[in-house]
């Protein structure tokens, strides 16, 4: 009898227990209502959880959270919230959750997964270094230069712009990491970096197993992600091996400053072994955040040029202003342009790449307000739903760069406080290192898209109907930015064309010198 009550207690207490997995502890920042071992994940939708995140932020405040399962995460919807809770508390919250796919897909060392170590700092220090503004602007000559091909294509073949647009970023990326550079995106070698990519992206954003940690112990017959990762791990590898090989090649035929490498530099810097295969696999990094995030925004201000041709003809008036017709527009004509810069901030504003950041990971507890962020939380820079509050950007669903041409920020009169114009880029420690590299690269094509092309008609090729000005033809699944679409593409002028045709000879010579 004794043992059959003691039975029943642990019974009781066990489902005691159950019952209070998933419920919000003493102290957190409030959300919406949780249910027993759930949490709030029957909540939360399959597609566009950014729109959902941006309703809870209006319904709970500028910092909110919920529960998936027993774990916790924290959103951070205000320039404010973000400032003390990840800027100002160093590593506090800068850290990564552990994502055991990820890691095991991702072959090495990844920056993007790593969690705060020593080793994690000092490849930031020297990924900051190699990134800094200094050295961003001894890249500009071959962005320059790539940046002709990019015109020249969409002059000769303007229907393949989606394709001419990936070729670019990915050549500029490859140039920085690697030290040689894509000519074409129909090679074998570029498809087949683009189908390696979108598949390590889809296990990146897949549930983490981590959530329930005897998965990672199923046999492999029981684990399909298993032989996914395996693959993924198999194709990075093989792929680093084979451009850090020709990068040692390129390096031996060119040692100036202007045409080092990443990957070159570190050779250079008496690195330790750990920290030299950390660094050397942070060029695959590179690669695979430079690539596909400097497409979307490119396509992205394509589509939205097309659909808004006032905004874009003001652009035009003003680059023509400065440059006329007799050369192409550099980079240090850029701070003389006030409305392209506007225009560039308001396209990163109305659909921001990733709309939730990369997460981040607390290894100490942190106040903000009167509620605890505990240690061991996920915490997620909620930046489409700031972008998008109401209380801060007026009409935030209206595209509208002339908010930028009224405050530094776009933001309504007093509420630019904590604003600063990298949100995009991350915040804390784990800033984006590469950031006045990629902010120069879209800042050179955009002058130049505008100033050679006229875009027009936009237009879904699925219902060969128009594309309309509420731009939601975008796919949010993995890196935002538009659906396939087609679209108008013409030279401004005969002259225009004659000067895009010449810049591409220009920059042959230099070109080549990357050629692999």
């Amino acid at each position: 009898m004794i043992s059959g009550l003691l039975i029943g207690v642990v019974v009781v207490g066990c489902f005691m227990r159950l019952l209070n997995v998933g419920r919000r502890e003493r102290g957190l920042p409030p959300g919406p209502p949780t249910v027993p071992l759930l949490g709030n994940l029957h909540l939360i939708p399959a597609k566009q959880r950014h729109l959902k995140f941006a309703e809870w932020s209006r319904k709970y405040g500028d910092i909110f959270s919920i529960k998936i399962g027993p774990y916790s995460t924290v959103f951070l919807s205000s320039p404010t919230a973000i400032k003390e809770v990840v800027d100002k508390t160093s590593w506090a919250a800068s850290s990564r959750a552990p994502n055991s796919l990820g890691e095991l897909a991702a072959g090495g060392y990844h920056i993007l997964l790593a969690a705060d170590t020593i080793l994690l700092r000092n490849v930031r220090r020297i990924l900051l270094r190699f990134f800094s503004p200094a050295n961003a602007l001894r890249r500009v000559p071959v962005q320059t230069a790539e940046t002709a091909q990019l015109l020249y294509e969409l002059t000769t073949r303007p229907e393949n712009f989606s394709d001419s647009i990936r070729r670019y970023t990915h050549s500029i990326a490859m140039i920085a990491s690697y030290g040689h550079r894509i000519s074409s995106f129909g090679s074998p070698k570029t498809q087949e970096f683009y189908l390696m990519l979108d598949r390590l992206l889809q296990i990146f954003v897949s549930p983490p197993i981590d959530l329930v940690p005897g998965l990672k112990y199923l046999p492999e017959r029981w684990a399909p992600w298993s032989a996914m990762c395996r693959r993924s791990k198999s194709e990075l590898s093989t792929f680093h091996l084979e451009h850090s090989t020709a990068a040692k090649m390129h390096s031996a035929r060119y040692d100036g400053a202007e045409d080092e490498s990443f990957l070159s530099s570190i050779s250079k810097i008496g690195l330790s072994q750990e920290e030299y295969d950390a660094c050397s696999y942070t060029a695959l990094t590179l690669v695979e955040a430079g690539s596909d995030t400097s497409a979307a925004f490119l396509l992205s201000l394509i589509l939205i040029l097309a659909v808004y041709p006032e905004y874009q003809e003001r652009a035009w008036r003003e680059i023509e202003a400065v440059v006329g017709t007799a050369r192409l527009p550099e980079l240090e004509d850029f701070s003389r342009m006030p409305f392209v810069d506007a225009l560039i901030k308001e396209v990163d504003r109305i659909r921001p790449i990733f709309p939730l950041g990369i997460p981040h990971f607390t290894t100490e507890e942190i106040r903000y307000k009167n509620y605890i962020v505990p240690k061991d939380t996920t915490v997620i820079l909620n930046i489409y739903s700031m972008f998008h509050d109401p209380d801060i950007f007026e009409e935030p669903e209206l595209f509208n760069p002339e908010r930028f041409m009224q405050s530094e920020h776009g933001t309504r009169p007093g509420m630019d406080t904590d604003f600063r114009n990298n949100f995009s880029f991350g915040a804390g420690r784990r800033v984006c290192p590469g950031q006045d590299f990629a902010r120069a690269t879209m800042q050179l094509t955009t002058m130049r898209l505008i100033w050679a092309f006229r875009f027009s008609s936009a237009v879904d090729p699925k219902t060969e109907r128009p594309i309309g000005r509420e731009l939601e033809f975008y796919d949010t699944e993995i890196v935002v930015m538009p659906y396939p679409f087609k679209c108008q593409i013409q030279p401004r002028s005969s002259e225009h064309r004659e000067m895009v045709m010449l810049a591409f000879e220009d920059a042959k010579p230099l070109l080549q010198r990357y050629d692999c």
